[in-house]
């Protein structure tokens, strides 16, 4: 299978603290993310490495025409035994510098589909240089078609949308 991977970055006007904070606290990321509906955790105590959450979401945000092939290839997936839901991990926990977890939609005793993710955070005077890394690793046909169908650089536009959407949140508050 051939991965997908993208990055994109934002200027968030909040010191990176308050960023950092705001993004370990893993339950309210459908507050920016567009496509998240919940995020519970599975593990109890704080957010930290080999923390666990279970997450609901639907297609990100994508172009209609990117999304429908999308949402077919999941569909597939989903008759194959793919679960409706992701299950994610914290991998790396960096104090105001680096949050990674690795995502994915499991299928039996593997997955239908996982993805590596990353925020880096810059500090930029008081503002804070935002960056956003994807790797996508589909672990099947179906799932290698799903996320072709956005390919990098729509995935790259929609966590765009995403990073956005974060910027006005920590911007307001």
């Amino acid at each position: 299978m051939n991965e997908v991977s993208g990055q994109i970055s934002i200027v968030i006007n909040a010191p990176v603290a308050k960023v950092y904070a705001y993004l370990l606290d893993f339950p309210r990321h459908p507050e920016w993310v567009k496509n998240l509906q919940r995020v519970r955790p599975e593990s109890d105590g704080p957010t930290r490495v080999g923390a666990t959450f279970q997450t609901q979401e639907g297609p990100p945000p994508v172009t209609l025409w990117q999304k429908l092939p999308m949402m077919f290839h999941f569909l597939n997936g989903v008759l194959s035994g793919a679960k409706t839901y992701s299950r994610a991990e914290i991998t790396a926990l960096e104090p105001n510098r680096r949050i990674a977890w690795q995502a994915g939609v499991p299928k039996g005793d593997g997955f239908f589909n996982l993805a590596q993710w990353e925020l880096l955070l810059e500090p930029q005077d008081q503002a804070t240089c935002l960056t956003q890394r994807f790797v996508y690793r589909p672990q099947n046909g179906a799932a290698q078609r799903m996320i072709d169908a956005a390919g990098a650089t729509g995935l790259e536009r929609a966590c765009a949308v995403n990073l956005e959407q974060l910027k006005q949140r920590l911007e307001q508050n």
